[in-house]
């Protein structure tokens, strides 16, 4: 059974469908990731009940795109129900990102683009990340970027305008208090934009503050695993003090959505 299926049908456990929008893979520069393999996710995924993990891999946010897709399109190959990945592009490389995205969505499973301004040392209004836009809106696929701070969540404002068909989620959503703030609101002023809890400094009650202020409909379960360990995220959300059904939305049935209106 492929990603397609799997999107369309669920894969419950406990009758609660987990997908982690918001992974990496392999090793980072800055320090060890004991489990950054994708048998080493696996192996995370399992022990929480995670059932799809949607990765990017270090490589490809920093020097070396074409090796990280290809570590993230081994990984969907060999494990096609546990892997969801994103393609993901380098700014400073725009002859090729057209080339990178035909060649990644060749793939069953490459379900989304990835894009992370910060490290790649381009705005996420930049013109070299327009193919990458214009792509995500002809496929209705989810774009996932590193949103770090006000003016990155302003930025998503205009480019989720821009292009309507395409699916944004915004990582870490907005990752500071004030960025929160407006992302809360962009989320809901746009039916295709999103945020997830792949927030690195959380403070106590923040899952119940994101869905209070934007609703369970717009927010994503995301870990940054194996970057972080998953299992923090995992329990703020597990007991937040939400109802059931927030807790299913956010978990995985959003995700699924965004990932069934993806057309190849």
């Amino acid at each position: 059974m492929n990603i397609y299926e799997m999107a369309k049908k669920g894969l419950p456990l406990d009758d609660v469908l987990i997908i982690d929008c918001h992974c990496h893979m392999g090793p980072w520069q800055h320090f060890n990731v004991p489990k950054g393999s994708a048998e080493g996710m696996l192996d995370s995924m399992n022990s929480l009940g995670i059932n799809i993990a949607c990765p990017t891999a270090h490589a490809a946010i920093g020097p070396d795109y074409v090796l990280g897709n290809n570590m993230v399109i081994d990984a969907v190959k060999k494990y096609p129900d546990r892997f969801a990945g994103y393609i993901t592009v380098n700014p400073n490389h725009p002859d090729d990102i057209r080339n990178e995205l035909d060649r990644g969505f060749e793939c069953d499973g490459m379900i989304g683009i990835k894009l992370h301004p910060s490290c790649h040392g381009r705005t996420i209004e930049h013109r070299n990340y327009d193919t990458a836009y214009e792509v995500a809106n002809s496929l209705k696929c989810p774009v996932l970027i590193h949103v770090w701070g006000r003016g990155d969540v302003n930025m998503i404002d205009r480019v989720a305008a821009r292009y309507p068909e395409a699916s944004f989620i915004m990582g870490h959503a907005g990752a500071d208090i004030d960025a929160m703030e407006i992302a809360m609101n962009i989320v809901k002023k746009h039916e295709n934009v999103y945020a997830d809890i792949a927030i690195s400094r959380a403070r106590e009650g923040n899952v119940e503050w994101l869905v209070n202020g934007a609703g369970s409909e717009k927010i994503l379960y995301g870990s940054d695993m194996p970057f972080f360990d998953p299992r923090p995220t995992f329990g703020r959300l597990a007991y937040a003090n939400i109802s059931e059904n927030d807790k299913r939305n956010i978990f995985g049935l959003n995700m699924k959505r965004i990932i069934e209106r993806y057309r190849r």
